[in-house]
């Protein structure tokens, strides 16, 4: 899925179209069904491996993230996460989570709007959402309400989040390679390369 010749993420053009695709309709419905999509795999229970569990609602949220780009990604992931807490609450709501939500929305768009899907790109894109997102966000808010001292927490998340980064790359590889073809074919993705590359 390749960007237009030289253009990166400090191009205004990049940004004024992730701007643009906020306001698509064709990018708010598919947003949507992400939206739906989180939720029905998040009923899916979580694998359990090593001393944490995988569950399955990021395929969704980078799906969306490819698609719609960060600003409407981030857009979604906070939609995401105050409905998936309405529907499906797990403890108290606290807004740091809708925070790392977003971030992580962020992430993926980064990794893949506009780009073309490569191995390493999904690889990167986990390592970059589970240790900066996950263990050291994740781990300020856990400190926020529940006190402590920060590398208390962060300590142990971050090894639970290392465990699963090879996990999410696999699934979301074939997640992808699954997806893609079918996204291309609907116009969805814009002309853009449809298969998965190495590099």
């Amino acid at each position: 899925m390749s960007a237009p010749a030289k253009e990166t993420l400090l191009h205004r053009s990049y940004w004024k179209t992730a701007a643009a695709d906020l306001y698509s309709t064709r990018n708010l419905v598919f947003a949507a069904l992400m939206v739906a999509m989180a939720r029905v795999l998040a009923l899916i229970p979580s694998i359990p491996i090593a001393h944490t569990r995988l569950s399955f609602s990021f395929p969704a949220r980078a799906m969306c993230a490819l698609v719609c780009g960060p600003v409407a990604g981030m857009a979604y992931g906070f939609v995401e996460d105050i409905l998936g807490f309405i529907l499906q609450p797990t403890g108290e709501f606290f807004f740091g989570y809708t925070i790392s939500t977003m971030a992580g929305m962020l992430v993926y768009a980064l990794c893949f709007y506009r780009r073309r899907v490569t191995v390493v790109r999904i690889v990167a894109a986990n390592v970059l959402v589970n240790i900066f997102v996950n263990a050291m966000l994740g781990s300020l808010w856990t400190m926020m309400i529940r006190g402590g001292g920060y590398f208390g927490w962060f300590v142990p998340s971050l090894t639970k989040n290392l465990v699963t980064i090879v996990p999410k790359s696999v699934v979301l590889y074939f997640f992808f390679q699954a997806m893609l073809p079918i996204l291309g074919r609907i116009g969805v993705l814009k002309g853009k390369n449809d298969l998965i590359r190495p590099w």
